[in-house]
């Protein structure tokens, strides 16, 4: 509970004073590669829509479309401008090949994983790109990643928020049985995707 409210104290000055535009430009730098608060503004904001101050509908299209878009640009800077990027240093390195490595490996199933690891979902569009992963691969694993984001950390958290008394009794009287059922759905999830790619 201290950590929503300490960010609610950072993110709700930036939500008030800019409104659904702060989601838009720092969600949509976010997919270009530029490390933003966007996921955190965007729970901050599905928390104020929960409290009647936001509206969860513009939240979740505007968060939707400038993460969608976002990542379809970091892609084509990568996809066109590899040879540039690559003279001035900025994917240089071996977390950039990495991520490459990942990209051939799981193709669009990476987009999904790394919508949820920090300092990953910024790069993997980008490194989509550099790798010259199909553009229909791309866009259908960016629209997949896209959708399953935006509906955990905002309509998930405004449902949570919502709830959130009845969710905590639940939680401490059947904390083992949440993490036992959270655990496995989370690795039935990883071996279906690794199922599929090979």
């Amino acid at each position: 509970m201290q950590h929503i409210n300490d960010l609610l104290l950072t993110m709700k000055p930036l939500l008030e004073h800019y409104g659904y535009l702060a989601l838009i430009v720092s969600i949509f730098l976010e997919g270009m590669g530029i490390p933003m608060p966007g996921q955190s503004l965007m729970i901050a904001a599905s928390i104020l829509s929960s409290q009647h101050l936001m509206n969860l509908s513009l939240i979740i299209a505007v968060s939707w479309l400038s993460c969608f878009i976002g990542n379809t640009c970091g892609y084509l800077i990568g996809y066109h401008f590899e040879g540039w990027l690559d003279k001035k240093g900025y994917i240089s390195g071996p977390k950039m090949q990495r991520l490459q490595n990942t990209v051939q490996r799981y193709g669009p199933a990476c987009l999904i994983i790394s919508r949820f690891v920090e300092g990953m979902k910024q790069f993997m569009p980008l490194a989509c790109g550099i790798a010259k992963m199909p553009r229909h691969e791309f866009l259908i694993g960016n629209a997949i990643a896209t959708s399953i984001w935006v509906a955990v950390f905002s309509l998930l958290t405004h449902f949570a928020f919502d709830h959130l008394q009845q969710i905590e009794q639940l939680y401490r009287a059947h904390r083992l049985s949440v993490w036992l059922v959270t655990a496995s759905l989370f690795i039935l999830f990883i071996i279906a995707l690794l199922k599929k790619k090979s």
